[in-house]
């Protein structure tokens, strides 16, 4: 039984059911689908030392919602090492909504995201 079905030719691979989503920076732009309930991580580039991180900067919380905090795992056991967040999610409605990430300072107020990370998903 496959959970998440492709919705468009720039869809990411469907997964097996009870597995989550799983996204990288290549799946920027794209449409996914999830049934509610769903499963969905994000994991994408980044250094905490820098004082960047990856947070939620739009979309749909009644659609979507934010499992627990972004997570970092560096790539080596290096001092400053960057590596990847993980950010995770729930289909939590039916409906439809872009989801954006932004890569930034939180601190510089009205500095633009140095990235961003956006998909568009829809929920059955």
């Amino acid at each position: 039984m496959v959970i998440f079905g492709l919705l468009t030719a720039g869809s990411v691979e469907p997964t097996p059911a009870g597995s989550p989503q799983q996204l990288t920076e290549a799946d920027d732009g794209r449409t996914i689908e999830l049934r509610v309930g769903g499963k969905l991580e994000v994991a994408l580039e980044g250094n905490p030392t820098t004082g960047f991180q990856w947070e939620v900067g739009g979309g749909d919380t009644s659609i979507i919602t934010l499992s627990g905090e972004p997570e970092f795992k560096p790539s080596s056991d290096a001092l400053g090492a960057g590596g990847k967040f993980t950010l995770r999610f729930e289909a939590a409605a039916v409906g439809q909504t872009m989801l954006k990430l932004i890569y930034h300072r939180p601190f510089e107020k009205d500095a633009p995201p140095s990235r961003t990370f956006e998909v568009t998903v829809c929920v059955k």
